[in-house]
């Protein structure tokens, strides 16, 4: 999605150690997965294995080896481990109705993805918007996340909001509402989603759609960013009241975005409903 390949590299960590972030753990060790096409000026590997080195590193962890391919196309992640306090696992599976959503990194980058593969011009703002939360890690909202007690979470990666949020009611027992006019988006992200689709939004909806409530008129480019897939999105964080009063102000304090999108609500299992 980016042409700087130290960029590309930093992007790929964040989005990696994403799913230690999620349920609250702290990462230890990252193993480097590439795929690099053999006539290829290896510079550009090298810049993309500092990039991941440089965000692995602001995580606390250790690049420790990894594993190379030949390949048509450039593919790198890596694969994370971790550690966590087994009395404080945070899983997707424990939201409770009265329970208040919180989304910490704003949508968008799907529209994003689209963006960078047209020969339209690249708007500037968007773009920097767009990369620095990519690049953010969950660091700092998984520790707020912890320390508030929260009851699940999960981060927002290719299901989408709408797909990771089925997958939290249903893992759950319980239906969520998602107040779209509350969901954080990129700077000109609605604007640009009116004429850019990321493909995630088809995939998405196909998988999921039957379990989604529309309750209200949302605009179609609305929609679209709901369902489209996000690159190292933010983590959805399930609390009660009182604590996601202390997660947003802590959050604030901290520089982290913190905003409520949603309730966990009775009804009917494994299903969303968007007002």
């Amino acid at each position: 999605m980016v042409e700087d390949p130290y960029t590309f590299g930093r992007i790929a960590a964040a989005n990696s150690l994403s799913d230690v972030y999620a349920m609250g753990g702290q990462p230890l060790t990252a193993l480097n997965i590439v795929g690099f096409p053999a006539p290829m000026d290896k510079t550009i590997l090298r810049e993309i294995l500092r990039g991941a080195q440089d965000t692995v590193r602001q995580a606390g962890a250790l690049v420790v080896g990894g594993h190379t391919f030949n390949e048509k196309e450039i593919k790198f992640g890596l694969a994370v481990t971790g550690r966590i306090d087994p009395k404080r696992i945070i899983t997707n599976a424990g939201a409770r109705a009265g329970d208040v959503l919180i989304l910490t990194k704003p949508l968008g980058t799907g529209v994003f993805a689209q963006m960078m593969m047209t020969d339209e011009e690249i708007d500037q703002d968007f773009y920097s918007a767009a990369v620095n939360s990519m690049m953010a890690l969950n660091r700092v909202a998984s520790e707020i996340m912890v320390e508030c007690e929260a009851s699940a979470g999960t981060d927002i990666t290719g299901y989408g909001l709408l797909g990771h949020s089925q997958e939290m009611a249903e893992a759950s027992g319980k239906r969520l509402r998602i107040f779209a006019s509350e969901v954080p988006l990129l700077p000109k992200a609605r604007e640009l989603a009116k004429r850019l689709v990321d493909p995630g939004v088809l995939m998405n909806e196909n998988s999921f759609g039957n379990r989604v409530d529309w309750q209200t008129a949302v605009p179609e480019e609305i929609k679209n960013i709901l369902w489209e897939s996000q690159t190292s999105g933010g983590l959805l964080v399930c609390l009660t009241a009182e604590n996601a009063r202390r997660f947003i102000a802590l959050a604030e304090r901290s520089g982290v975005v913190a905003k409520e999108v949603g309730a966990v609500i009775e009804g009917e299992r494994g299903t969303v409903e968007v007002v």
